[in-house]
């Protein structure tokens, strides 16, 4: 289309299509004109080219120039993006501006057509006459296409809807919707779905194919080969045949719902489907109905075709039914009922070979035949009766064949009243036995005898029958069930409603069988203590009456009996009852016991007696009488079982606790059934404890009274009092505890109890006291009720008075480096408060407040000492220099003290170290510190052992540390020192102190020895006459050793004689030696060491020598010589030698020289003698001293064993090594006995 304006611009207008490369827009103009392009929207073509490739837009605009006056766009490959409105402006120098505009429209095919949800070229499955749906559509064209649908090439033009979407992108998708019913002869055509879009000659089209599902004809049901009538056993084929459907169905047999015949055939050509079926009927397929069906797709309910068939066949069975036995007279009716036939079986009806007509017919139709049914009713007396019998027969007749049934019924006709025979005029008594006989004659069939006693059939009869007459004998053991009783006899056949009956009353004489005792049925009660009961004794029935007698298991006088007897005839076996009724008082005593009722009779072998055991029911009730009281210690555990007495056994149990009730427990108590009981008890657990226990019969209250006893203790206390000098104060003191005693709470002062303490009851005490500087102080309240350990509370007396500064050493002195800072510490007693005021060396006045160089604090340590603390920074050695005052003030006085700054130095040794309590295996000490050194310290306890060498060190903060695990009963050395952070160190304490712990009982040893010790007088008494009775012994000792050691001289030298007479080559040498170089196990301090510490007093030179035998050959060479045979304990014995001792010393190389050696000895035990005593000698040793005159010599026990060998001396218990002597160039020397080492000449 082109379009011309009548300006100098002439613009044309072309249709594009999609991707033609070259599009022109033409401006013309005059020359000198400026021709610029622009689109329709903020875009435009404003550029320096005039010729050429635009920027941008892909470089598919250009401008193209044929001659000056005119200029051209040049759009190459055009999207659709190109689409719209373009305008070409026109600037004239002289004309002013122009402009016209020309539009791109940009034409778009579709880019496909489709039919929604259905594939190119499928075939669709439709059903014939169903309504469809087909929605054709034609997408993104410029502008829509135009979609038709066609069928076997033939345009549809009803039934078609169009309509069309514009999209985002100004193309346009069409749509076709087809509303189509299929019919069958649809099937296989083509549906075309096509598509034109003119504006650019272009079109499209989609084939799909339908298949036209539609239903098969109705099912044909042809039986082949049928002979006529079906019976049982005959072979019958069944066709079913349906004629098309698409697809071919499925042809299937049914019976009753079941399938059973799917095998179906298909022709192509005839478009018939066939399904045969075969079987061989019975009589239960009579009236079956078989069911052909013809399913496929397209039917919602299968087609279906039935045939039920008749089969003919006899009845199966005849039944007759009715009586089998009558008597004359009566009517019989009888049925006859055949099985099932086809058809309906005819009933004919003999009666002894007649016919008999029966009008009464039915017919019952079941599913697989006919059941017939005919009533027949017999009157005997209109028939002739053949030996007492009519026999019946029913016949069932139909067109397959006959079948007939008997019946026979019998008449009867009744017998005569039997009679009973063979008592007359006898007496009866129980254990005798009766032979009676009882007869009946005549009856149909004949009369069938029984005896009864009551209604229990006898057994042992013996029947027997002579002619018409039917006879029974029985033979009965009398008792007394049979007193007034009958024995009857029945008759009985078929033709008797009721047995004709004959009976036989006996009267049986019997003793009673049993007694019996009982209570009240009508009341039901219980027998409870103290309750009138009523017990009922009846002798059963006996024949003659019985006598009654009670007895009781406790009779006495307050007990009330109180008997009524009452006799009754004609109850159990028609003799005689007698009952015994008496009323009592039952009590608890009687529980478990027998009441007795005694039944007698003269005629009586021996007595009936009947027991009655007592169940007496009584209350709870305690054992033991009283309330009870449980005493026990706080913290212990108890367990109290309280032992009830109840009939029946206790079965609620209710606690209390001070009249409060509670489950289970409460506190540490426990309460379970009668057991009360509590693990670690706490004061709070006292109380009155009530168990409630109770019965069926009643309850009872047990009351528990649980004392927890606990220490006492001060509950209040008036503390702190200030008071000025001469004023009366009161201070009391209240304590609690238990038990509460007289004088349980006390006033000390110190460690004195002060009298005329005002006591208000046992718990209170109030003390008046005239407040002076005498009385100043702390006062201690005493709570002490004899459990655990006395609670002592201090309160305190604080009379006013003006500050003292306390000056101890540590408080005089500070250190601090040079520009650090320092502490100085001011203390001060004084009620009431008191301030510090520090003056510095250059001023007059006091500090008033804190500076960079200065500052201070107060604090109060307790109710009357206070602390002022004052800080140096920036130390100079004008500081050093100079001493600090420090004044104490309050408004009774003040008072001043000096405090010197220095550098830092070593600690100072603390003081006072002292034993603050003792126990088995632990020690607890204090101190007080002496001056820091200018920084924290801390402190270094140091301990040992008596026999130990090495010191143990323990570290504290504080000035009190506790030791523990010490041994018993043992020794300690402990001394003290300081350390302060900058590791300088005191020296440890000195003297330090010696303490022995407590023994494995807890006693104080030293305690317990002075406590044992003799008086002074007596043991100097005692000494001296130990030592004139010692100088006695000396001098008998020596004279007596004189004389044993000329005889034992003697000895040796014959034994050598005789040695040397034998004729050996060997001679024995004896020598008597003394020990050289012995050193004493003395301390390794000790200068003073004597002979008495080795452990015994002085002996003389042969109780410390060797006895050596030496064997010497010729050669001299040494030969080995057992020991054994020379060496004899006995023999040292009489020397006066210890020989474990002496071993000992041997071992512990005493003899050589050798140097001091110590040992890990465990401490030397406290004597547990009586006559001992702890002595502490100079250089801080300890020694034990064994004080006894009887010993034979006193033992000086050394504090450390100095020795080599890791055992104690005194417990080898082996046998000592003898000694050799050797002649050695430098003299003689002793050594242990060791024949495998000897070197040497031997003399």
């Amino acid at each position: 289309m082109l379009v011309a304006l009548l300006t100098t611009i002439v613009l044309q207008w072309l249709h594009l299509a999609y991707g033609v490369v070259q599009n022109f827009f033409q401006g013309r103009t005059e020359k000198s004109e400026r021709v610029t392009w622009r689109r329709c929207t903020p875009e435009m073509f404003c550029s320096s080219v005039t010729i050429g490739k635009l920027a941008g837009h892909e470089g598919r605009y250009s401008y193209v120039t044929h001659s000056p006056d005119e200029k051209h766009l040049k759009i190459e490959n055009v999207t659709l993006r190109d689409d719209g409105l373009f305008e070409c402006q026109m600037i004239h120098p002289s004309l002013g501006a122009y402009r016209t505009s020309a539009s791109v429209n940009v034409l778009v095919p579709p880019e496909k057509v489709i039919i929604m949800d259905i594939d190119p070229g499928s075939v669709i499955n439709v059903v014939e006459g169903n309504d469809y749906n087909l929605s054709c559509l034609a997408v993104n064209g410029k502008p829509h296409a135009l979609i038709n649908w066609y069928i076997y090439g033939t345009k549809i033009d009803d039934s078609v809807k169009r309509w069309t979407e514009m999209n985002t992108n100004r193309t346009v998708t069409a749509f076709a919707t087809l509303f189509w019913k299929p019919r069958r002869s649809d099937t296989g055509a083509v549906l075309t779905c096509e598509a034109l879009h003119p504006s650019t000659s272009t079109h499209f089209k989609v084939n799909i194919t339908p298949n036209v599902l539609y239903p098969s004809e109705m099912p044909k049901i042809d039986i082949l080969s049928q002979p006529g009538l079906i019976k049982p056993g005959d072979n019958i084929t069944m066709k079913c045949s349906v004629v098309g459907g698409n697809p071919p169905p499925r042809l299937l047999w049914f019976l009753h719902g079941n399938l059973i015949g799917s095998n179906y055939t298909y022709d192509e050509s005839a478009e018939e489907t066939v399904n045969i079926y075969s079987i061989i009927v019975d009589a239960n397929d009579n009236g079956a109905v078989y069911e052909c069906q013809s399913t496929n797709l397209a039917d919602d309910e299968p087609l279906s075709e039935g045939i039920r068939l008749s089969v003919s066949y006899a009845p199966r069975s005849v039944e007759i039914s009715g009586e089998t036995t009558t008597r004359i007279g009566r009517i019989v009716a009888v049925q006859c009922r055949t099985g099932l036939s086809n058809p309906a079986a005819r009933i004919s009806w003999l009666i002894n070979g007649q016919t008999v007509q029966s009008v009464n017919h039915s017919y019952l139709e079941q599913a697989t035949g006919t059941v017939t049914v005919s009533n027949l009713s017999i009157i005997p007396t209109d028939i002739n009766v053949i030996k007492h019998q009519i026999n019946v027969q029913c016949t069932a007749i139909n067109d397959e064949g006959t079948t007939s049934k008997q019946l026979i019924i019998r008449i009867f006709s009744p017998p005569m009243k039997p009679i009973i025979y063979g008592s007359e005029g006898m007496a009866l008594r129980e254990g005798e036995t009766l032979n009676l006989t009882c007869e009946s004659q005549g009856g149909n069939p004949l009369a069938t005898l029984t005896w009864f006693r009551g209604i229990e059939k006898l057994r042992g009869t013996r029947n027997a029958v002579s002619g018409d007459i039917s006879q029974s004998v029985v033979s009965v053991l009398l008792d007394r069930t049979m007193n007034n009783q009958q024995l009857k006899c029945e008759a009985t056949n078929g033709a008797l409603d009721e047995p004709l009956v004959v009976t036989k009353t006996f009267v049986v004489l019997f003793p009673p069988r049993r007694v019996t005792v009982r209570q009240d049925d009508r009341s039901k009660r219980l027998i409870v203590a103290g309750e009138i009961t009523k017990l009922f004794c009846l002798v059963h029935s006996s024949n003659p009456v019985a006598q009654l007698m009670w007895t009781f298991p406790v009779v006495s006088s307050e007990l009330l009996f109180e008997e009524k007897r009452n006799n009754r005839s004609n109850q159990e076996y028609g003799g005689h009852e007698v009952e015994s009724v008496i009323e009592f008082i039952p009590t608890e005593e009687m529980d478990g016991g027998e009441v007795q009722c005694t039944a007698s009779h003269p005629q009586w072998v021996e007595q009936k007696v009947a027991i009655y055991p007592l169940n007496v029911l009584y209350a709870p009730r305690m054992v033991v009488n009283g309330p009870l009281t449980i005493v026990i210690g706080e913290g212990d555990d108890f367990r109290e079982n309280l032992t009830l007495r109840a009939n029946p056994p206790v079965s609620t149990w209710r606690w209390r606790k001070d009249g409060s009730h509670f489950e289970h427990g409460v506190g540490a108590i426990t309460a379970r059934g009668p057991i009360l009981s509590g693990r670690s008890v706490t004061r709070f657990d006292s109380g009155l404890f009530t168990l409630i226990a109770g019965n069926g019969v009643g309850t009872v209250n047990v009351t528990v009274h649980v004392i927890v006893e606990y220490a006492a203790y001060v509950t209040h206390i008036t503390s702190p009092v200030m008071a000025s000098a001469g004023e009366e104060v009161v201070m009391e003191c209240e304590v609690d505890g238990v038990p509460k005693r007289d004088g349980m709470v006390k006033w000390l002062h110190g460690e004195q109890i002060i009298e005329g303490v005002s006591l208000v009851g046992q718990t209170r005490a109030v003390m008046r006291l005239n407040a002076s500087f005498e009385t100043n102080g702390a006062y201690t309240c005493l709570a002490d009720n004899g459990k655990g350990v006395a609670n002592r509370t201090v309160a305190y007396l604080l009379v006013n008075r003006a500050p003292a500064i306390v000056r101890q050493p540590s408080l005089l002195r500070a250190a601090g480096p040079l520009g650090g800072r320092v502490q100085l510490r001011c203390r001060a007693n004084a009620v009431p408060d008191a301030h510090f005021q520090w003056i510095v060396p250059g001023q007059l006045s006091p500090i008033r407040r804190n500076s960079s160089k200065y500052s201070f604090t107060t604090l109060q340590l307790n109710y009357s000492t206070f602390e002022g603390v004052f800080y140096i920074s920036s130390l100079d050695r004008y500081d050093y220099q100079h001493p600090v005052k420090c004044f104490a003030i309050n408004r009774y006085g003040e008072d001043t003290v000096e405090i010197r700054v220095s550098p830092p130095t070593a600690p100072d040794t603390p003081v006072s170290l002292r034993v603050s309590n003792i126990t088995k295996n632990s020690l607890s000490f204090n101190w007080i510190p002496g001056f820091d050194g200018g920084s924290e310290q801390i402190f270094e306890v140091r301990y040992q052992t008596s026999m130990e060498n090495v010191y143990h060190i323990i570290n504290s903060s504080f000035p009190e540390v506790e030791i523990r695990g010490l041994e018993p009963a043992c020794l300690y050395e402990i001394s003290i020192r300081a350390r302060n952070k900058r590791g300088m160190v005191s020296e440890f304490s000195r003297p330090p102190i010696i303490v022995y712990t407590k023994d494995e009982y807890g006693m104080d040893v030293v305690s317990v020895t002075k406590k044992d010790s003799f008086p002074v007088p007596v043991i100097v008494v005692f000494g001296v006459c130990c030592v004139i009775l010692l100088l006695i012994n000396c001098f008998l000792l020596c004279y007596m050793h004189r004389r044993k050691q000329k005889r034992k001289m003697q000895e040796k030298t014959e034994m050598v004689r005789n040695a040397n007479n034998s004729g050996a080559d060997v001679r024995l040498v004896q020598m008597y030696g003394a020990l050289t170089n012995v050193e004493s196990p003395c301390r390794p301090d000790s200068t003073n060491t004597n002979r008495s510490e080795l452990g015994h007093e002085p002996d003389s030179e042969d109780d410390r020598s060797l006895r050596t035998m030496i064997e010497v050959s010729p050669n001299g060479y040494v030969q080995q010589v057992d020991p054994v045979n020379y060496y004899e304990r006995e023999c040292l014995v009489e020397y006066e030698f210890d020989p474990n001792l002496y071993g000992g010393v041997i071992k512990s190389s005493t003899l050589r020289g050798s140097s001091h050696n110590y040992v890990n000895l465990r401490c030397p035990k406290a004597s547990e003698s009586s006559d001992t005593a702890v002595n502490f000698a100079s250089g801080d040793s300890l020694s034990l001293m064994d004080v006894n005159d009887g010993s034979p010599r006193r033992i000086h026990k050394p504090r450390i064993i100095d020795t080599n060998s890791s055992t104690n001396l005194l417990a080898n218990n082996t046998t000592p090594q003898m000694l050799s002597t050797f002649l050695h160039r430098g003299g003689i020397h002793t050594t242990p006995f060791n024949f495998a080492h000897i070197d040497g000449d031997l003399v």
